[in-house]
């Protein structure tokens, strides 16, 4: 299984240089745009506030026509939303990025709200409840890229119709088409963090490189945290969150091969760190290992896993900590 695993490792290196620019020809211009976009001077960028007058402690979102050239930015006029006209150079076309506050461009539009740091509450900071933001290269009506980000914002027990900077859920999803191919860059299917006060949970499901229903990586998964929250500062769930329990179930594959891992955490201890484990799984391509115990480093080599147990096919049986010495190569400390 050892070299399998290798396998999987190595496809999905592959499969992230193919993402990056060394591995686009210096003559397609329509990339060296897409690899132009940090650097754009976001400072001054996000400093161009619309006319008025605003309280110092109220941070409003950035809006405005802004046209930048060469990474110099400059307000063109006024904007409901931020937009941005970009180039390298003067004599290059527009390309275009746009940030919809409130996604009136996307309906269903929805409003921004206002929230504070738990700890903070003179700060208020305008956030969207959902925003919408595509790029267009070439300033064309084709585009390239676009994400639609949809947040419920846990309401503040310290100030009135305000929130708390603290999701008690968000939602992100979108794509990024390839600038000079067919497929996609990036296919952001699902993004998701919810919040309570006994449980907090992270999904996703990514594919790069992807043409159709091929991906040349695609990841899915799911982490969950159980416990139970005590109300903090202004009502916050996150600043005392006390972790019981969990599980996680993640999925990766490449166009040859697969990998999926699951487990369930009923108890960490601290000093030392134990993690108790069970119904463990691990599924490389057909072959499968399932394992339970607690993964540890009680003889203090620094090679974890001496007390977690894997069961192979055929009844055969060995700790993790052997497993990574005999097949990883793995090694302990002086």
């Amino acid at each position: 299984m050892a070299s399998d695993i290798q396998g999987v490792m190595a496809e999905i290196e592959a499969a992230l240089r193919a993402i990056l620019p060394q591995s686009v020809s210096p003559g397609l211009s329509d990339f060296s745009v897409l690899k132009a976009l940090p650097k754009l001077d976001l400072q001054s960028l996000l400093s161009l506030k619309p006319q008025g007058f605003f309280p110092l402690a109220t941070q409003y979102l950035p809006r405005g026509k802004i046209e930048c050239v060469g990474g110099n930015c400059q307000l063109a006029g006024p904007s409901e939303d931020l937009e941005v006209s970009f180039k390298n150079q003067a004599s290059d076309p527009w390309n275009f990025l746009l940030a919809d506050w409130n996604s009136s461009q996307k309906p269903p539009s929805s409003p921004t709200v206002f929230a504070h740091p738990p700890q903070n509450r003179s700060d208020t900071q305008e956030v969207p409840t959902k925003a919408f933001f595509a790029l267009d290269l070439g300033k064309n009506g084709s585009n390239e890229g676009e994400a639609t980000l949809s947040t419920q914002w846990r309401q503040s027990a310290c100030l009135s119709g305000k929130y708390l900077l603290e999701p008690v859920s968000l939602n992100l999803e979108g794509f990024l088409n390839h600038p000079t191919a067919a497929g996609r860059l990036a296919d952001l299917r699902k993004l998701r963090f919810a919040s309570s006060n006994t449980r907090l949970s992270l999904e996703w499901e990514l594919g790069l490189v992807t043409q159709g229903n091929n991906s040349g990586l695609f990841s899915k998964g799911m982490v969950g945290i159980n416990g139970s929250a005590t109300p903090g500062t202004c009502g916050s769930l996150l600043e005392r969150f006390d972790a019981s329990t969990g599980d996680l179930d993640v999925e990766l594959s490449t166009r040859n091969h697969s990998m999926r891992i699951a487990f369930g955490v009923t108890q960490v201890e601290e000093n030392p760190t134990r993690i108790h484990i069970q119904n463990g799984y691990l599924r490389v391509d057909n072959k499968v290992v399932t394992f339970a115990g607690i993964l540890d480093d009680q003889n203090g080599n620094c090679i974890p896993g001496e007390n977690l147990t894997l069961n192979f096919a055929g009844g055969r049986t060995m700790s993790l900590e052997a497993y990574l010495t005999q097949y990883m190569q793995a090694r302990p400390c002086p």
